[in-house]
């Protein structure tokens, strides 16, 4: 049986192991004050083993993905991938339910599903997947969607925000991409 710290690097979380805990991370996150572990201490946990510490944490899912961290890493430490490594393992485990921005999750989900179906992100579905998608009743999913209304029908008119997703070429490629991933997690 592989350790945890062996499936976050197999899942794509290179560089764990240099890390020696500078905090270089975690000073320059903008989204660190509303995690429950810094992004020092997700590395820290991984490499000790706290599986599910880790895969329970809202850190994992409030990352902005921005690679700040990773850019001022002293090491080169992949922070970046090891969070969406992180996220992957919580998802395919079930550890969602324990995320506390219910949104979050269905945010990870959709975005992957429809950058896999059309080749390139496209918001309003996003929003739309993201919002029906999630672990909310009914009147907050209404609400939600309600209040981001008038925002993208501002960008909609201001030409920032397409209509229609955009046809792109190399479609059937992405596609691939995503299949070649869902076939390496399966262990196939």
């Amino acid at each position: 049986m592989t350790d945890f710290r062996s499936e976050v690097i197999a899942a794509g979380g290179e560089g764990i192991t240099a890390c020696y805990q500078c905090g270089t991370c975690s000073g320059g996150c903008p989204t660190v004050s509303a995690m429950d572990y810094t992004p020092r201490q997700i590395i820290r946990m991984v490499n000790l083993g706290m599986r599910d510490r880790v895969l329970s944490s809202r850190t994992i899912w409030l990352c902005a993905t921005c690679y700040q961290c990773q850019v001022r890493c002293p090491r080169e430490v992949k922070i970046t991938e090891v969070m969406a490594a992180l996220k992957s393992i919580a998802m395919r485990e079930g550890y969602n339910s324990h995320v506390a921005r219910p949104r979050a999750v269905s945010f990870y989900r959709s975005f992957n599903e429809i950058v896999s179906n059309l080749g390139r992100q496209f918001e309003p579905l996003l929003l739309m997947k993201t919002a029906l998608g999630s672990r909310e009743g009914i009147t907050s999913k209404l609400g939600y969607l309600l209040r981001s209304a008038p925002f993208g029908i501002a960008l909609m008119k201001k030409g920032k925000l397409p209509f229609r997703p955009e046809k792109i070429s190399g479609r059937d490629e992405v596609r691939r991409i995503f299949e070649n991933v869902a076939r390496m997690e399966a262990g196939e």
